[in-house]
């Protein structure tokens, strides 16, 4: 049988772990005042808290790290983990292009194949992993034997998003856009994109979607979007990751999981729950 309270131990370890681990950077970033310092270094190190975290309790507590989901699942997963950040970006940038004159730039990165190929794996590699293994590895898949999509998705976003908050109210991490403005649209993106990746990762099994998506949508929406748009004083409160118009898109994908939650296997061993 199934501990339930083990369950809520080992969330709680998680998270502490992690917060400290993390807490660590925190002051390395925000006494230099920039996230990029020491050449980016500690944004590295930083991301791959929420992996060490997740891996110290699973042994802690099942001497194991075999259910984070290593196998990569169906093709069809791993294609919309991959291609659901280009739509977005796609119409939500494509839309302020069009309504923005000039506000297209044009600038194209110089070699697009080493682009979407080593770029993109060093993506993964250089961050994302670490984070992907944290949250969807572990706390997604955790939370969901516990309680319903709806609350996991939210109480994961939230988690997400309040892990962030030092760094872009400390270490300047973030699009530009003053606090009171990026804070809360930030908050709101990363919720509704954790709505997408609980999705992926429960339907499909897999951390591997989820890493695909994150990787994605670092690499070209910071990347190659930004870049291909003229940086004036309106742009950072409509696109971007503090955009209200990405944000927009981001919710109406979000909602539209939300509505396949149904489809999801019920992992829920507590009937009373959510």
């Amino acid at each position: 049988m199934v501990d339930i309270k083990k369950i809520k131990q080992a969330i709680i370890t998680f998270l502490v772990l992690n917060f400290g681990l993390s807490s660590i950077f925190y002051y390395l970033m925000g006494s230099a005042g920039d996230a990029t310092a020491a050449g980016g270094l500690y944004v590295a190190v930083f991301m791959y808290c929420p992996a060490l975290a997740a891996i110290i309790t699973s042994l802690i507590f099942y001497r194991s790290i075999r259910e984070f989901g290593w196998k990569p699942g169906k093709l069809k997963y791993l294609a919309l983990g991959y291609a659901l950040p280009l739509i977005i970006a796609t119409i939500s940038y494509g839309l302020f292009w069009l309504i923005v004159p000039g506000s297209f730039t044009g600038h194209f990165p110089k070699n697009i194949i080493l682009f979407v190929s080593v770029n993109f794996f060093a993506t993964i590699i250089a961050g994302v992993l670490g984070e992907e293994i944290g949250w969807r590895g572990f706390l997604v898949p955790h939370l969901a034997k516990i309680t319903s999509f709806t609350k996991l998705a939210l109480i994961t976003g939230i988690i997400w998003a309040l892990w962030h908050f030092p760094l872009i109210i400390f270490a300047n991490y973030n699009a530009g856009a003053p606090l009171w403005y990026s804070l809360p649209v930030f908050t709101v993106n990363v919720i509704g994109i954790s709505f997408i990746l609980a999705w992926l990762r429960l339907k499909s099994g897999s951390i591997w979607p989820a890493v695909l998506f994150h990787a994605c949508w670092n690499l070209f929406v910071q990347n190659m979007f930004d870049p291909l748009t003229q940086q004036t004083r309106i742009t950072r409160y409509i696109v971007g990751e503090t955009g209200m118009l990405v944000g927009a898109l981001v919710l109406i994908t979000a909602f539209i999981f939300w509505m396949m939650r149904d489809k999801l296997p019920d992992n829920r061993i507590d009937a009373s729950a959510g």
